[in-house]
């Protein structure tokens, strides 16, 4: 059962000890990724003008790589995976608001956390009185916007 729960990512079995956790890590990376946004909006603009300014581009890469490992291994170690949340969210409110990261993180993070109340309510009362998992509603989402994304990055 419990690597069903991990396949199959959901909310439902998350206790307040565990939200406690996940708020903490997550506050965490929001503070860190809001601290950097400087550092991101100038490797966006490319290695070389990042280097120019300051940046330690490689290093800025690689604490990048490190916090969103941490927060996501949190989040997967008390809800499973929930797929595309991550990959959709950004791609949607980069449209909105742009690429500067002093916006896009915190808006991002917001637009996710909707996401996922919505898709997690959805799910709670497509099948009532039976639950779906929450990751089965994020990929039907999902899916198709990844699809859309590899056709639209083909030369």
């Amino acid at each position: 059962a419990a690597m069903v729960f991990w396949t199959f990512g959901d909310t439902a079995r998350a206790n307040w000890t565990q939200v406690g956790i996940l708020a903490l890590a997550a506050l965490w990376a929001a503070v860190y990724f809001t601290a950097n946004a400087w550092n991101y909006n100038a490797v966006d603009a490319g290695d070389e003008t990042a280097r120019s300014l300051g940046v330690r581009v490689e290093r800025v890469r690689l604490l990048g790589m490190l916090a969103a490992t941490l927060v996501t291994a949190v989040i997967i170690a008390f809800l499973g995976v929930i797929g595309f949340v991550g990959l959709v969210t950004p791609h949607m409110v980069r449209r909105v608001i742009g690429s500067d990261h002093r916006f896009l993180l915190p808006a991002s993070a917001a637009a996710g956390a909707l996401l996922l109340l919505a898709a997690d309510t959805a799910a709670r009362l497509v099948l009532a009185p039976h639950v779906l998992p929450v990751s089965v509603l994020t990929a039907f989402l999902g899916a198709p916007v990844f699809f859309l994304l590899i056709l639209r990055r083909r030369p």
